[in-house]
């Protein structure tokens, strides 16, 4: 791998391969950074992407190898700074957002949709058989509740039907194997 590859990773494709390194997974890496995990998994991709390398482990293995090869070298005049030096992480220099206190009807329930992270969201709504995050009870009418009931009994059976189904696929596939051997 060529030092222009290794030109391309930002910060945060050095820090997520460096975790790698380490023999950490995408969980820690995430935590450690104060990231998402699939937010890892994506720079890890691209980072790999970048490099040419088979995977994330070997493409972990030749940053570090590049990395300690770069430190043994002086170098006489400094580069141009690198993009992360130009502009700061701007984690940590804005405060958390205050959340918004969450719309509530008389008798408790969450109002305009679904709570998520202390935020809600707009959605159509749809009444499930379940207490929703937020709600002090199940807010869903006699009728609601009575249709509910042949829904999930026709899911059930559609359910049932198919893992029958394929228990007898299965089955035939294993006779016809032993009876070719």
């Amino acid at each position: 791998m060529t030092p222009e590859r290794f030109a391309l990773l930002t910060r945060r494709h050095r820090e997520c391969l460096r975790g790698v390194k380490a023999l950490k997974g995408s969980k820690e890496i995430a935590a450690e950074l104060g990231l998402g995990k699939s937010t890892v998994d994506s720079y890890l991709t691209e980072a790999v992407r970048l490099l040419g390398a088979r995977n994330r482990r070997d493409a972990a293995i030749a940053l570090a190898d590049f990395e300690a090869h770069e430190n043994d070298q002086v170098p006489e005049i400094e580069a141009e700074p690198a993009p992360h030096k130009i502009i700061p992480d701007s984690a940590g220099l804005v405060s958390e957002p205050t959340p918004m206190p969450l719309p509530m009807a008389p008798d408790g329930s969450t109002v305009g949709g679904a709570v998520q992270g202390g935020h809600v969201h707009a959605s159509p709504r749809l009444s499930l058989p379940v207490r929703r995050q937020g709600q002090a009870r199940n807010d869903m009418t006699m009728a609601e509740r009575l249709l509910w009931i042949p829904t999930i009994a026709v899911a059930l059976a559609i359910g049932f039907g198919m893992l029958a189904t394929g228990l007898d696929v299965m089955t035939r596939v294993i006779g016809r194997l032993s009876h070719l051997g």
